[in-house]
């Protein structure tokens, strides 16, 4: 240690002497009451003051930035979370509404679970994950708890494409409920569906709902499609404009039943036979 002491000594004399000269400088300078060395006093505060200011807020502003990007963390953290608590809250929802269905349903289902989603040019499918394997059949009726999703379009041996009510090639037969009205259900624009060939006499107010009818060589009668929201008579026609809102929400569709159900064909064997004898 003397060995490194005297190695140091020699080297840092200077700097040694130099400060303990300001030291003593200052001491003085601090014992002298003359007028001008008080005004040299002032402005040294004063000058050691705004530099002690500017870096506390050199210091305060890094220090901020720690902050705002933990707050940044934190936030990104909770928009998560609730994304996630509100795709389970849904998916809850799907899952009671679908069993209550299937303890009220008549038609034997087999439950499904949507994993993929195909919407270009007009075509609007959904994929599921049920084959002919399950026993699926192309043509059957696909339904969520909130109601008609659509038809069985394709059916692979593990998985199935439906064809949902937003398609452009889908067409159902429906009747608006409490009312003698039928006409046909087709996708319209911007997420809603449309009641075609309604007449013009007949009374279609917003809040009927639109259900599946019995004329339909889909479904079953009595499955709900959508709501009502607007109605008016369409210029130099005499059908109206209907507009709905459809029951179920494709955007979040998570699980789906398809429904075994297949329309008995005696009464089309009838109306066939029925235009035979007319000829």
């Amino acid at each position: 240690m003397f060995r490194w002491l005297s190695e140091f000594l020699p080297f840092a004399r200077n700097y040694i002497v130099f400060t303990l000269l300001v030291a003593l400088s200052l001491f003085l300078i601090s014992l002298n009451n003359n007028r001008q060395v008080r005004n040299l006093q002032v402005v040294g505060t004063l000058t050691t003051s705004y530099l002690e200011s500017g870096v506390q807020d050199v210091v305060g502003y890094f220090q901020l930035a720690s902050v705002n990007r933990e707050l940044e963390k934190a936030n990104a953290r909770l928009i998560n979370m609730l994304a996630r608590t509100r795709r389970a809250i849904n998916e809850n929802r799907q899952l009671k509404e679908m069993l209550n269905l299937k303890q009220q349903s008549s038609v034997p289902l087999i439950a499904a679970g949507v994993v993929g989603r195909v919407t270009d040019g007009g075509k609007n499918f959904v994929t599921i994950n049920v084959g002919t394997k399950d026993g699926i059949q192309e043509g059957e009726p696909v339904m969520s708890g909130s109601g008609l999703v659509g038809t069985i379009y394709l059916a692979g041996e593990d998985f199935s494409i439906v064809r949902t009510l937003m398609d452009n090639s889908s067409r159902i037969s429906a009747r608006v409920v409490n009312d003698s009205t039928d006409g046909i259900v087709t996708a319209g624009e911007q997420g809603a569906l449309e009641l075609k060939d309604v007449s013009r006499r007949h009374h279609v107010r917003p809040g009927n709902i639109v259900e599946t009818s019995t004329l339909s060589s889909i479904s079953p009668p009595g499955i709900i499609i959508g709501t009502v929201t607007s109605a008016s008579n369409r210029p130099g026609s005499i059908f109206k404009e209907v507009t709905l809102e459809p029951a179920v929400d494709f955007s979040s569709l998570s699980d789906v039943f398809v429904m075994k159900y297949r329309p008995s064909g005696k009464a089309a064997a009838l109306e066939s036979r029925a235009l035979r004898e007319k000829r």
